[in-house]
This record gives structure tokens, sequence and C-alpha cells, in this order.
């Protein structure tokens, strides 16, 4: 038994091991591009590795485990030899991803993914990409690895041999009953919560360096195993791709450039505060009852309201992309998730950068969901935020921390920080299990919504506070705050799933930074929260380009319409109607287009839409 668990120990400590020694070789590989950041940030990136490297190793420990536990009830020779061989499988795998990261890594600018299957499909590309020196080079370097690893495990690790114990039947069984649980939560990185992720790994402003905190390995399988298959082709391709591209650019064509100026300068604060799960039917001027949010409804006096704004995605990490990039959410697949994807999209964070903004992106709950750290790293925000940065003793709901607190604490950070700047704070109070406080009082309705409805009374009333406090600031008069929801909810009103009034979400801009003229305005252009990026950028006279899914909401001849995803499909929403379609049967759930000409006409331009961002997303 003493001899099994030294044999369990050290092959694990073989596995991390090896993962250090990549990484340790990238990190020479990279040499150049690092020499200039400080050595102990370099050496950090072997701590932030631990936790992925832990979930690697868990995974690739599942079968020896197995196979030395029957060794202690069964005397059979293959059960040693069969780890062998697995093991010289798994030193295979390790060695020749680690050698390809290193060798792509200079081309790619991101660890090796999905894509190296499409390129080894194709032999010849990379033959014709690559120099002899480098194939050659490569191969041999994978063989010596290989060959001296295994040497080395043979020698050093499957030692000492484990002995069959008699009749050790039932406590093996027992054994592989405790044992595979707990490798199952060293996979999983926790045992409730939310599982890991690769943000887990993510430290550093530098990309370099959380590339090298991320275990090759896991990113590799996790990356093939979600992406390979909805990433291979174009899904919802209908029509041919120069028509769908044709259709596109109308859609986007604008007539005059007419756009007006609502602020007093163009280089203000922008302050932009995403609100949880906020449906437009908690705001009373958006149809809501009264008494849901009442110092939202008080704060429209001081700004301008944007009356038919409707989320595209239907969770955060969707409308935080939407938002901050500009690019649609699509079905199958998550951007954030992706973040070979994160070079080629826009981002306000880098256009603000630009013009010299210090930017900052504030969560009081976890920000490895839906992989945010890494997404909004890749987007260049210089700090952001999260729980983690929060003091211990604060009060917690079970996802985040309490909405007041956050902004109280983004308050005391923004005392500090540079002008001008652009930040972004993201509310969780208002997401289930609704356990906020009930300082704002509770609504007593008849209705099954009442918590959620009751969340957003008490993020209402944080968020009330949090703007009397800011107009204290020296800062206020040379602010926008812009608030907008991340995506929407089901209400009282029981909206279907696929109706445009499910997406319908609050979006008002205020601060003293708005023109006098212009506060207490309503704006009842239809319109995405997608428009946002290139409407704020347009305001800041900041350069567009990056946002081609966007329009200015203020340019009276800019097209309206609203896309939004249904996870196999598209709804589309204009000021004659919408409709909901379903790409994988060509079903269709929801019309109110008035005739069938109309229908057909918007059908074709949601189907065109939905082809070719799919398209933009798989040439990313």
């Amino acid at each position: 038994m003493k001899n099994f668990l030294i044999c369990i120990c050290k092959y694990l400590l073989f596995l991390f091991l090896l993962f250090a020694a990549e990484r340790l070789v990238f990190l020479v590989s990279v040499h150049s591009a690092i020499s200039s950041l400080p050595i102990s940030e370099i050496a950090a990136t072997f701590w932030h590795a631990l936790h992925l490297d832990l979930s690697t190793a868990c995974y690739l420990l599942v079968i020896p485990f197995i196979l030395m536990t029957l060794q202690l009830a069964f005397q059979a020779k293959w059960f040693s030899r069969t780890l062998d061989i697995y093991t010289l499988i798994i030193l295979i795998i390790i060695i020749f991803s680690a050698i390809g990261n290193i060798f792509l890594y200079e081309e790619w600018s991101t660890k090796i993914n999905y894509k190296i299957w499409y390129y080894l499909q194709k032999p010849d590309e990379v033959l014709r990409t690559a120099t002899w020196g480098q194939l050659i080079g490569g191969i041999l370097i994978a063989i010596a690895s290989i060959t001296v690893l295994f040497w080395g495990y043979c020698k050093w690790i499957k030692k000492p041999r484990i002995q069959t114990i008699k009749k050790f039947y039932w406590q093996s069984a027992l054994l592989l009953v405790v044992g595979l649980p707990l490798i199952f939560i060293g996979i999983r990185g926790k045992i409730t919560g939310i599982p890991i992720s690769q943000s887990n790994a993510y430290f550093s402003k530098h990309q370099i360096l959380n590339d090298a905190a991320v275990n090759t390995q896991w990113h590799l399988a996790k990356s093939t195993l979600r992406f390979a298959s909805s990433n291979r082709q174009n899904l919802f391709e209908s029509m041919p791709s120069h028509e769908a591209e044709k259709i596109v650019q109308e859609l986007f064509f604008v007539e005059k450039d007419t756009s007006v100026s609502v602020l007093n300068g163009d280089c203000p604060n922008v302050v932009i505060i995403l609100l949880e799960s906020w449906s437009a039917d908690l705001v009373e001027s958006l149809g809501g009852r009264a008494g849901i949010t009442p110092h939202f409804h008080e704060l429209e006096k001081e700004g301008i309201l944007f009356t038919q704004v409707y989320a595209a995605g239907r969770r955060s990490q969707e409308g935080n992309s939407a938002i901050i990039s500009g690019f649609p959410p699509i079905p199958v697949n998550v951007v954030t998730d992706n973040f070979e994807k994160y070079p080629k999209l826009g981002s306000l964070a880098r256009a603000m950068k630009n013009k010299k903004y210090a930017t900052s992106y504030y969560f009081g709950g976890d920000l490895t969901y839906g992989n945010l750290t890494a997404y909004l790293m890749g987007m260049g925000f210089d700090r952001t935020l999260d729980e983690k940065n929060f003091p211990s003793n604060i009060p917690h709901g079970k996802l985040s921390i309490h909405d007041e607190y956050v902004y109280a604490k983004h308050l005391e950070e923004l005392k500090k920080e540079k002008t001008p700047f652009f930040t972004v704070l993201f509310t969780g109070s208002s997401h289930s299990p609704y356990d906020m406080p009930t300082t704002a009082g509770t609504l007593h309705w008849q209705v099954a919504e009442l918590p959620y409805l009751n969340s957003a009374r008490y993020a209402d009333y944080a968020l009330g506070e949090y703007i009397e406090k800011a107009k204290k600031e020296g800062w206020y008069d040379n602010t926008l705050f812009i608030l907008v929801a991340d995506h929407s909810h089901p209400t009282y009103k029981q909206w279907n799933y696929h109706e445009a009034g499910y997406q319908h979400i609050p979006m008002l801009w205020l601060g003293g930074a708005i023109k006098k003229e212009w506060r207490g305005r309503h704006i009842d252009k239809l319109c995405s929260y997608l428009d946002l990026p290139l409407t704020l950028l347009r305001q800041l006279r900041i350069q567009t380009s990056d946002f081609p899914w966007s329009n200015d909401i203020f340019n009276p001849y800019a097209p309206s319409f609203a896309p939004f995803q249904n996870n196999v499909g598209i709804g589309w929403i204009t000021p004659e109607g919408s409709i909901s379609y379903d790409a994988s049967n060509g079903h269709i759930y929801k019309n109110s287009f008035p005739d069938e000409a109309t229908t057909q006409r918007e059908l074709r331009k949601a189907k065109a839409y939905l082809q070719v961002s799919y398209q933009r997303y798989l040439d990313m």
C-alpha cells in the first residue's frame, strides 16, 4: 500500500514537472519579448499556472490511478505494460503540443489551438510555411525529449513496484470509489461554484505571460472539444456569400452623416454601468410598472433615455463582449470563450487608451465566469477588479458582493484615478439567487417574479445612492454615465423567449458632460446595444473603424434594426415588426411583420446578417 501511494504521488509530480519544464522552455523561446518585464512577474507565471496544471494532471491521472489500484488486487503484468504505453502516448502528446506551441506562437500570437487540426489536414501548407530546419529540428528534439523522459519515467517514476495484496478486492474497489471523485474535484478545480477556466491562470497585463501560465494541453483539449465542430464551417450559410455580403453592406449604408453632439466636450470621463439582467419592464417610462426602479425614473430627468434599445445576447459574457467590442453574439459559440479571437475584436478600452484614457473594469463577483478575466485583459483594460480585490469581510451574496459596496469601492478608486478615465462597472445584485439586502424595502406584489423585482428595487436603490455621491466629486461635471443592461430577463409580462419584448432593455445617458438642452430627452430610435460603441466614440471624436457592426444612434439617417441571438438562429427587430428564425430547421417561432412580402424581405436580411457575422467569427 505504501508503494501505491508513493507511485501515485511520483506520477503526479512527474506531470507537474513536465508542465513546468515546458513553461520554462516557452519563456526562454520568447525571451526577446519579455526581456524588459520584471523577473518577479515572469516567475509568477509558474505560480498562477498551478491551478490549470493541477486540473490537467488530474485528467491525465485517471487511467494511471485505476491501473495502479487494480495492481493492488490482481497480479497481472499487463497492468504495468498498459501504464507504460499510456505514459508514452501522454509524453508524445505533451512534447509535440509543446513544441508546436513554441514554433507557432510567433506566427499566431496565441497558444496552439483547434486550428492546428485544420493545418495538419493539409500538410503541404505546413511544409510551405515552415523551414526544413524547423521541421527536422522539431522532430529530432521531440524524439530526443520523449526518449529521455520515458527513460526517466521507467528509472525513477514507476518505481517502487506495486505489490499485489492477497484478497484486497473490496478495498481496491473502495479506493476507486473514494479516489476518483477526489480526482474529479481536482479536474473541476473546486467542489461547488464556477468550474475552472483558463481565466484562473490570467494575472498579467502582458498577454504573453498569461499565455505562458495557461496549460498548453488543457487549452488545446478545451479548444478542440468545445469549438472544433462549430468552427469547421459556417453552420448558417443560406445563400451565396457574395449575396449575403451585399445585403449586410446595404444594412449599414448611411446616406448622410448628420450626427449631433450631445456632450459639452469631446474628452469627458466615461463610466459605463452594466446593469445585470435589467429588463425594460423594470422601468416605468419604458412600459414597466411604477415603483420597481424609482431612482432610475428620477435620473431620467437629468439625462437622455433611449426607449427602444434591444439586447443582442442573453448571457452576461455576450452582453459584455457586445457592448465593449461591438461584435454580435452568435449561436453555438461565445466569443469570450475563444481567446484566439480577441486580437481581431474591436475594443472600447483600446480605442479610449489611444486618446490617453485610463481604463478599468469592476465587478463584485468572480470574473472567471464566462472567461471574462481573459477577455477583459485581451481588450486592453489597464485594471480589472473582482471579488478578490475587495476586503474579505465585506457583505457578500452567493454570486457577488452587494451592489452598494461595489459602488462604494468604485467611488473610492476613482478618487485616485487620473483623468480622463474610462471605467466599466458590472453590477450583480439583480442576478439570482436574489440574496441582496432589503435596504430599499420590498414589493409585495402577487407575481412569480417577485424575488427578481425586489432585487431590481435594491439595485435601483444602490444605483441612486451611487449617482448622488458621485455628484459631490470634482470630476462629475466632466463625466458621462451610461447605464445599460447586459441582457434582459423574464418578467411579469411573460414575454415569449422569441419575442422582441423579451430583449427590450433600458439605456440612459446622464452626467455633467451632457449638454443642458439634451437633459430630460427621450430618443425613440430603434437600436441595439451593439450600436453603443460607435455612438459613444463618435461623440468623443475617436476613430470607429474597428466597430463595423455598430450604427450611430444619433444619426437620423442610420438604419434602424436590432438582431438577437436565439441559440440556433437569429431574431430580427425593425420598426415594422420582428421575427425569430431557427436556422437548424427553418422554423419561424415569432413573426409580427404585417405581410408575407415584408416577412420574406426582413428574413432574408436576418439570414444574411447571421451568415456573415458567423463567417467573420470563423475568420478571426
